[in-house]
């Protein structure tokens, strides 16, 4: 008959069958830590990765005193110790002795390191170039899983503001996370006036989608504003470096996001409190302008005002026309004095000086020649015409008269 074991006793049969395998004791290990957690027992746990596995560790207080750097993330380390079993979570764990520290960085640590200073050369992280967020916006994109305990931190924090959700779901951690997490962002152009990114807190592999080059260009190419809420305040990834803003949690880049709501009804209470005493304080102003007409300016006033202004009226009116009629005079000198002017240069005036002008039936007679003995000729002179018939056609060469 097959037997059937307790969850219990299956657990102690694994670490029975690990603990008993001596390969699998006073062994070295060589890896990355991540997840470092110092816990205030004074217990260190982490994670002991390369590129392909990882296993938990645990470094108990009492062997930790022999620890001689300082133990973090992204550090190289060979770690001594046995492989056990933590028999209430059925999980295999490298119980650490003793930790000395391999030369260099993990490889994920340089990896991320070499991204970071590829990006930052071209300009993605760039302070001059991230945009302030909207502030009151009417489209809000969400990128997350539709699972996730972030989407439900934002949407409550971002309650009753009136502001359309729109979601693109996203894988958030796992193989296949980083395109599909750009996939979404991408999917948000022209379709919201500002963007969140978040997931809540994991692991340091948990959260190693969002520090890809396709997360980090998805963010870059956004035509809005993103704001990267991953993890806790301590995680920082490659998303938060290109991101317009990093929020500490999803609940802090929703409360980034919009307005709150009560500050802004208290704003306008007291908006609408200053207007009404604007209001009252004018009124009351035209109030009091309009005893004090009523009781200064009675009729006999209005008269007295009127009986003025027609007397002004009237000055005013003569003065126009003895200002006219000195223009017109200055006109008219002006005009007799350019009359006399022209008449004194006119051919009238010449004409009576003895001149005379000659013509014939073909015009002016200029020159001798231009008439004949015997043709009729008129003579124009200052006063009156004569008719006249040549007799002789003399050429004076020398002009003299």
């Amino acid at each position: 008959m097959t037997q059937i074991f307790t969850v219990t006793d299956l657990n102690q049969r694994i670490a029975d069958r690990l603990e008993n395998d001596p390969r699998l004791h006073d062994l070295w290990a060589r890896g990355e830590v991540s997840n470092y957690l110092h816990h205030r027992s004074g217990h260190r746990y982490f994670t002991l990765k390369d590129q392909g596995s990882s296993i938990s560790c645990v470094l108990f207080k009492g062997s930790a005193l022999s620890l001689n750097f300082e133990l973090k993330d992204g550090t190289n380390v060979m770690v001594f110790g046995d492989v056990a079993v933590y028999r209430p979570q059925g999980r295999v764990q490298l119980v650490a002795r003793g930790i000395k520290q391999d030369e260099g960085l993990g490889f994920r640590h340089l990896q991320m390191e070499a991204l970071k200073k590829k990006l930052a050369g071209e300009g993605l992280f760039a302070q001059e170039r991230k945009r302030a967020l909207p502030l009151y916006p009417e489209r809000i994109g969400i990128v997350t899983s539709p699972q996730g305990a972030a989407l439900q931190d934002v949407l409550r924090t971002i309650g009753t503001y009136p502001a359309r959700i729109i979601l693109s779901p996203a894988q958030v951690q796992g193989e296949g996370a980083e395109e599909s997490i750009a996939s979404a962002i991408l999917a948000l152009r022209g379709r919201a006036d500002v963007i969140i990114v978040c997931r809540g807190g994991g692991s340091t592999e948990d959260l190693w989608c969002f520090n890809s080059e396709i997360v980090a260009r998805a963010i870059f190419a956004c035509d809005v504003p993103v704001i990267s809420a991953v993890g806790h305040e301590t995680d920082v990834t490659i998303a938060d470096y290109v991101a317009d803003m990093r929020a500490a949690t999803p609940t802090a880049a929703a409360k980034m996001a919009v307005p709150d709501v009560e500050e802004i009804k208290e704003g306008l209470r007291s908006t609408k409190v200053r207007i009404m005493r604007a209001l009252w304080t004018n009124l009351e102003r035209k109030e009091e302008r309009l005893e004090y007409l009523k009781h200064n300016v009675s009729a006999k006033r209005m008269y007295s005002l009127a009986r003025d202004a027609r007397q002004r009226l009237d000055i005013l009116c003569q003065s126009l026309d003895g200002a006219q009629a000195e223009k017109m005079q200055s006109l008219k000198s002006r005009l007799e004095l350019a009359k006399g002017r022209l008449t004194a240069v006119g051919p009238r005036a010449t004409l009576l000086r003895g001149y005379a002008i000659a013509r014939s039936e073909k015009g002016l007679i200029l020159q001798a020649q231009d008439a004949r003995p015997g043709e009729e000729i008129e003579l124009i002179l200052g006063r009156g015409r004569l008719r006249c018939r040549v007799l002789e056609c003399r050429d004076d060469s020398e002009g003299a008269l």
